[in-house]
């Protein structure tokens, strides 16, 4: 959780001395400006245990996916699907051995809708939320297996800069034991700023 909190003061941090470059602009600090309709978007981070699981010890691990997203026209909104890789990392305590490690992982498939705060600026700032399904399992042979299919939810908060690269922290909640807390960054192609007439 610390490391999360960290994450996100370093976005508000990073962010600041880019809004003070932003050109010089009459409208609102937040209009949308028009940009293009798709874009994609690749991501890795680390993810980490977002909950306590048979008093093991959390450890942090990773998360990749992709994601496809559509910019409504004049509008701050965009609404997408994402496919993710996220697993979980735990040494578990075993009576009279050294602790096993355990990784708990996730496949799955959400539609996701964003707020872009600032669509469009060298600066953007989003929030969204995903609702999907994801795939449940155990790797090899660890202490507590689980197999199985769950409804998931994943919101996100993050920023874009340049319109390319995205760094941002997101959570993964689907069933006690898998629920990650993530951040990492994401490189996007598409969605540009259109040139203005």
């Amino acid at each position: 959780m610390k490391q999360v909190i960290y994450c996100l003061v370093a976005i508000v941090l990073m962010s600041q001395p880019l809004f003070a470059q932003e050109e010089n602009v009459v409208e609102k600090w937040n209009t949308p400006y028009p940009v293009q309709a798709v874009e994609g978007e690749v991501f890795a981070g680390f993810s980490f245990p977002a909950d306590s699981y048979h008093h093991a010890t959390a450890k942090a691990s990773m998360e990749f996916g992709l994601a496809l997203r559509y910019n409504f026209p004049n509008s701050p909104f965009d609404f997408g699907l994402q496919v993710a890789f996220t697993t979980v990392q735990r040494d578990i305590p075993v009576t009279g051995q050294y602790p096993e490690s355990q990784t708990n992982r996730i496949l799955s498939l959400t539609a996701t809708g964003a707020y872009n705060f600032r669509q469009g600026h060298k600066v953007n700032p989003f929030a969204g939320i995903g609702i999907g399904v994801g795939r449940m399992d155990v790797v090899g042979d660890a202490p507590y297996w689980v197999k199985g299919t769950n409804i998931l939810f994943v919101p996100k908060i993050g920023c874009e800069f340049w319109g390319f690269l995205r760094v941002y922290a997101s959570a993964h909640i689907i069933r006690k034991g898998f629920n990650s807390l993530d951040v990492g960054i994401g490189f996007v192609i598409g969605g540009r700023k259109k040139r203005m007439q």
